[in-house]
């Protein structure tokens, strides 16, 4: 157990080294020398401000997880979206006297009785949406 246990921390410990602003900084000095001494400050802190450049945000949020177009009167705008996964469950699902692999069709009238079965549900929200246009920040979105 201890043997599997040191190599699995080792590993998470080097995934999760370069979700850092900081790490992310010294991967890419060049850029972040580009930025205003404002936005460095807030690049530091993973913040991020409205006239920022694509860099910046990457620097301080990291890579988008879903990045879509936006076009309207004004033109176009990209639209990065930084999301979260909240998952609810597991549910009661239906009743039913047959175990799991043969489930697959609920009839109370035939099938009564209780079934717990892996009926986790999962959904993505978006927890900062960044909004550019021309490489710059003209908006910032949080959930509440």
């Amino acid at each position: 157990m201890k043997r599997l246990l040191i190599p699995a921390l080792l590993t998470l410990a080097a995934l999760s080294g370069c979700a850092t602003p900081e790490n992310r900084i010294k991967d890419n000095p060049g850029v972040y020398s580009n930025l205003t001494p404002a936005q460095q400050e807030l690049v530091k802190k993973g913040e991020i401000a409205l006239d920022m450049p694509e860099a910046g945000v990457q620097l301080a949020l990291g890579k988008p997880d879903r990045v879509t177009e936006h076009t309207d009167a004004s033109g176009k705008q990209n639209v990065w979206h930084y999301t979260q996964v909240q998952n609810y469950g597991p549910a009661v699902a239906y009743p039913s006297p047959f175990f799991y692999p043969y489930q697959r069709f609920y009839d109370p009238f035939f099938f009564p009785g209780a079934y717990y079965g892996p009926t986790t549900i999962q959904t993505e929200t978006d927890r900062i949406r960044v909004i550019f246009k021309d490489g710059k920040v003209t908006a910032i979105e949080r959930e509440l």
